[in-house]
């Protein structure tokens, strides 16, 4: 049985690349879609499911350990190759590091780190030559960030995380592929909502980029960040002194916000 795996599937981003994945891989003979809002994704299945592909709904709060010991048990009774994962799932807030909820940085840590590395775990047994796997990085993940502390450094590990299982996976065929957007209209970043730099920031077309980097990951991209203005930014956080761009970069807002794809 060939499958795709969607982690942070109920919404955003998640949700794009289901409607990129049924458009275009019409031989998969089922999608599963993991995040924690089990109506959401009932929804998604309704919306999405063809007589040829079937959605599975996987209701699983990933930041739990159990939910990790369920979605093993799953594949270990099912054996499927999984030729197609989009490890998406993340958290996002924003704000002074002395002021945020405890529960919004073991949230981020959990779900950005812990969860996307056992998500690699559970799942790269099961693919094989051909198969390909896209993280969900984050261009916050260049340089360090104030007021976003605890968050760019979560995708700064899931940047090297993902260029390390690049080289590893390679030898067999298996392409892991990092995908770092910018601004996105999601629940985690309203367009609108956002004030200060934030709000500045262009924004990117999700129907559009999920096509783009499900063709990228294919052809075997290591790495992938859209429009011209974050591939400068990337440049210029390579470039730049850490001392300069941590004040070129700090996101001060006075509050927090911000939201999850789980």
């Amino acid at each position: 049985m060939d499958i795709a795996v969607v982690t942070g599937a109920s919404s955003g981003l998640g949700k794009a690349f289901i409607e990129a994945i049924v458009a275009r891989y019409r031989n998969l003979d089922e999608i599963w879609i993991i995040a924690r809002r089990e109506q959401r994704l009932r929804v998604l299945a309704e919306r999405y499911c063809n007589p040829k592909t079937r959605i599975r709904v996987v209701p699983l709060d990933l930041t739990k350990t159990d939910a990790h010991e369920r979605l093993i048990g799953l594949l270990k009774d099912e054996r499927p190759d999984i030729r197609v994962l989009i490890n998406n799932a993340g958290y996002e807030r924003e704000g002074l590091l002395r002021e945020m909820r405890s529960d919004d940085i073991r949230a981020m840590i959990d779900l950005n780190v812990t969860a996307v590395t056992m998500i690699n775990r559970i799942c790269l047994p099961y693919m094989r030559n051909g198969s390909f796997e896209v993280i969900t990085g984050s261009v916050s993940s260049f340089a360090p960030i104030p007021w976003q502390t605890v968050y760019a450094a979560s995708k700064a590990y899931v940047r090297f995380l993902a260029r390390a299982l690049h080289e590893e996976e390679r030898t067999r065929g298996v392409n892991v592929m990092l995908f770092s957007p910018g601004n996105m209209d999601t629940e985690m970043n309203v367009r609108g909502a956002a004030s200060g730099k934030l709000a500045r920031l262009p924004y990117l077309d999700l129907h559009r980029e999920t096509g783009k980097v499900l063709a990228k990951a294919e052809r075997g991209c290591a790495e992938y960040t859209p429009l011209v203005f974050y591939k400068l930014y990337r440049l210029f956080a390579k470039l730049a002194p850490s001392a300069l761009a941590v004040r070129v970069d700090s996101f001060e807002t006075g509050g927090a916000g911000g939201g999850s794809t789980r």
